[in-house]
């Protein structure tokens, strides 16, 4: 591959990641020459244009995309274009696969030229380096374990910062189905974190009046699926300060066929020692719409409702295995 290609390939890459609205980024631009007798124009790498209260901006970036670092040559024949096209030399950017020179960095910062630094390519490169990578879907479960009521204590809980404070619309002690039915609104708008962990939450009677506290607990726990893929990822990194000017991440994860295998996850701590399986680890954590009880998944449906009626009628016990499978896509009604 020549030389062109491979500075068309940096080009490219760059001029991708400074693509936001607001602005024109065009690549290999012919800018007309204001220096001279004789008409004609250079090309510039990539021109970013855009227009400031008013007034047109016109940025520059110089692309090198060679096995070397670059020398004081290279920033001079920079430097020239922009003096050629009239853009200052502060307004011009150099970009280097291999880094600068001590001497080239010193001939650019007098300038006030900007030197980055792009990371990412292939080892001839002729691309991005691909790297593996990992999607995580962990479906988030609730489980309704102790439950307790109580008479009215006053502030029993209500400055513990281990209790979520919630409120229950009732005057009387609440039933089982209206506290189920409450932890399942605070599940489902939020308020018990998506956390994996032991929640517990004081429910409180909206009229203060009233002689009634519920304390329950809600455990947390994680099941989560993992499909492989591979990233690529492009960076450029500020030479003065070394910190990242910009940053880009693509991923591409392979296609869902069949059921996922679930695996139980107990803890934060295990599910961040899954994340470091990959350099790149995506982890999308999803909600499940209804919470466990002892009676199934709530709210019940229909059909859950008539199973638990058949065994009560039958004067049998009714237990979560009874109403459900062990399937967590059971939950979604």
């Amino acid at each position: 591959m020549t030389a062109k290609a491979k500075g068309n390939i940096l080009e490219d890459l760059v001029a991708m990641m400074h693509k936001v609205p607001g602005l024109r980024v065009e690549t290999r631009k012919k800018l007309p020459v204001v220096k001279g007798k004789v008409k004609r124009s250079r090309e510039v790498d990539i021109l970013i244009a855009s227009d400031v209260a008013g007034y047109p901006v016109q940025i520059v970036l110089g692309c090198k995309n060679e096995a070397k670092t670059l020398g004081t040559t290279d920033v001079d024949i920079f430097a020239g274009i922009l003096t050629e096209v009239g853009i200052p030399w502060q307004q011009g950017i150099l970009v280097s696969v291999k880094g600068y020179t001590r001497d080239s960095q010193d001939a650019a910062d007098w300038r006030g030229m900007r030197t980055l630094v792009f990371e990412g390519l292939s080892a001839d490169r002729l691309g991005h380096e691909i790297n593996a990578a990992l999607q995580s879907i962990v479906y988030l479960l609730v489980s309704q374990s102790n439950l307790s009521r109580f008479p009215y204590v006053p502030d029993a809980g209500g400055g513990d910062p281990r209790f979520i404070n919630a409120v229950l619309d009732s005057e009387n002690e609440p039933s089982f189905t209206q506290i189920m039915t409450r932890l399942w609104e605070l599940w489902v708008s939020d308020v018990i974190p998506a956390k994996i962990d032991e929640h517990h939450i004081l429910l409180r009677p909206k009229n203060p009046e009233a002689t009634w506290r519920v304390i329950a607990d809600a455990s947390v726990t994680g099941w989560t699926a993992s499909v492989p893929g591979t990233f690529t990822r492009s960076i450029l990194k500020d030479t003065g300060t070394g910190e990242i000017d910009r940053l880009h991440i693509s991923a591409k994860f392979d296609e869902i066929k069949g059921p996922l295998t679930l695996q139980l996850v107990t803890s934060e701590d295990a599910l961040s020692h899954l994340q470091t399986k990959e350099p790149l680890t995506v982890v999308t954590r999803v909600r499940v719409p209804r919470i466990v009880s002892n009676l199934g998944y709530w709210p019940l449906t229909a059909q859950a409702v008539q199973k638990a009626k058949a065994l009560l009628d039958a004067g049998k016990p009714v237990t979560f295995e009874d109403i459900e499978t062990p399937n967590i896509a059971d939950a979604w009604p």
